[in-house]
């Protein structure tokens, strides 16, 4: 029995033993990704926008870790893929910061993963003669930090690398994901159809406020969330957003263009976000530690597994045909009148308004079905006054996208379409309309208008025209008319 109690001590101090040094290397990961962060988000580096010095000097900084890594560099002139931008007038030159490490398996190493993260922020203004520096801590050192660790992680371990593995440090995401677009169509080294997944680390410093961390994405590689939740269970990871949609608004975009299975790491935007005052004290440097171990740990187990493949939800969604479905709210402001085409004239308009639910259903990228069920308030001038009627319209258009970019995070369109009508209350001048005799009921009508979709949000001019008379006889004739500027929002 004694000897069974000196073994349980002795197992239980060899655990103790173990944490204590699993936390000490968490906090020894800590302290390098904090000193990452706080010389890129330094003043000196002037917010890492186009055009600025600091920007190089971030350069240079990645480049510079990456050698003392030991990375393999992007081509015989080192770690830079040089590009030429034009924004607007302005003929700017780019960057991104490139290396790798060579897999060892001979049937995979051919195949590559992709760690990357933007280094480029907004820079800074000017505000009477001094410099205001848009720091970019969160946004987005804290990612360029993640992957010169990972680097590091991989590098320090070659044992594990089986497939080849790019890091890459990219350049003019905030100027519109330039520098992965440039990667990808223009890169001279790698075959981006040799590369299986790719991982865009962008603000990762915010883990604890947000509570937990974003993979957008994971579901567009085959299994991909059977991998991550053992690894999310043993190490007590909160992971949220695991869906098979590429973000559009991170370099992931240019690769899920192509049909690469790519995953954005984010904690959200609770940071001071495109402010100044993102600074290097502000973050989670401990949630910095856990988001980095575990993608050391999901990264390991891709790159021995037998097959990465893209999910059949992810082909469907790629596919020119591919529907995929939104959901929103709508309400509208606009003018209401009746045109009596037999007296030619029209009344005057009135206040009209309407509100309700809208679904949108797109059919690849230049079409879009929306339906919409609203509780709408119309009339007109009449000669008893004022004519106002109650209902509830169903309008169903179609866009046609003109515009239509970053994964439809941006379009332009006309649209046109019907509606269906039923009237349930109102008054001409002092009296309650008759249905049953005097008005018709239920309408029938055209839309006509000009939309964009902006992120979230939906602005759309509506025209609307009936097809329906009015009233039931058919000795006189009064046509329902309107136009409505309307604001969405997309859930």
């Amino acid at each position: 029995m004694k000897m069974k109690f000196l073994g349980l001590l002795a197992i239980a101090f060899l655990m103790s033993l173990g944490l204590k040094a699993q936390e000490g290397r968490q906090t020894e990961l800590s302290e390098k990704l904090k000193q990452h962060v706080k010389i890129l988000a330094s003043d000196s580096l002037e917010g890492r926008g186009l055009g600025t010095e600091g920007r190089i000097l971030a350069q240079n900084y990645i480049a510079g870790h990456f050698k003392e890594i030991g990375l393999t560099p992007y081509n015989d002139e080192g770690y830079f893929q040089h590009f030429d931008l034009r924004i607007n007038l302005v003929h700017v030159s780019g960057a991104n910061v490139v290396g790798y490490l060579k897999g060892s398996d001979p049937d995979l190493k051919d195949e590559y993963i992709l760690i990357g993260a933007h280094y480029d922020h907004l820079g800074y203004r000017k505000s009477d003669d001094e410099k205001v520096i848009f720091h970019g801590a969160d946004d987005n050192a804290s990612g360029v930090a993640t992957v010169i660790e990972l680097a590091r992680y991989f590098a320090s371990n070659p044992g594990l690398v089986k497939r080849s593995i790019i890091f890459i440090a990219f350049d003019a995401e905030e100027s519109g994901l330039l520098g992965s677009g440039k990667f990808v169509s223009e890169n001279k080294i790698f075959d981006v159809n040799e590369i299986v997944a790719m991982f865009s680390l962008d603000m990762v410093g915010m883990y604890k406020a947000n509570k937990g961390l974003d993979f957008k994405g994971l579901g567009t590689l085959n299994g991909g969330n059977d991998l991550a939740q053992p690894i999310v269970l043993a190490q007590g990871l909160i992971l949220k957003n695991t869906s098979a949609k590429i973000e559009a608004q991170t370099d992931t975009w240019p690769f899920g263009e192509k049909g690469i299975p790519a995953i954005h790491a984010f904690t959200s935007t609770k940071s001071p976000y495109h402010k100044p005052e993102d600074t290097f004290e502000k973050l989670d440097y401990e949630g910095m530690a856990k988001i980095t171990t575990f993608m050391q740990a999901v990264i390991t187990e891709m790159l021995s597994i037998p097959e990465i493949v893209p999910s059949k939800r992810f082909e469907r969604l790629q596919k020119p045909y591919a529907v995929h479905f939104n959901t929103g709210v709508t309400a509208g402001l606009g003018s209401s009148r009746h045109k009596y085409p037999d007296e030619f004239y029209i009344a005057k308009s009135v206040f009209a308004l309407n509100a309700g639910l809208f679904v949108q259903m797109h059919i690849g990228d230049k079409l879009t079905l929306q339906p919409e069920v609203l509780l709408q308030l119309d009339g007109s001038k009449s000669a008893e006054g004022h004519f106002s009627r109650q209902s509830v319209i169903i309008p169903v258009n179609l866009h046609f996208n003109l515009v239509n970019q970053y994964g439809g995070m941006f379009k332009v369109y006309p649209f046109a379409g019907a509606y269906f009508r039923n009237s349930f209350g109102g008054k001409n001048g002092g009296d309650e309309l008759d249905f049953d005799e005097i008005y018709n009921k239920q309408e029938w009508g055209l839309n006509l208008g000009l939309g964009t979709d902006l992120m979230k949000w939906q602005i759309k001019l509506t025209g609307q025209r009936s097809l329906t008379n009015l009233l039931q006889t058919s000795e006189n004739e009064i046509i329902p008319m309107g136009w409505y500027f309307s604001v969405g929002y997309k859930f």
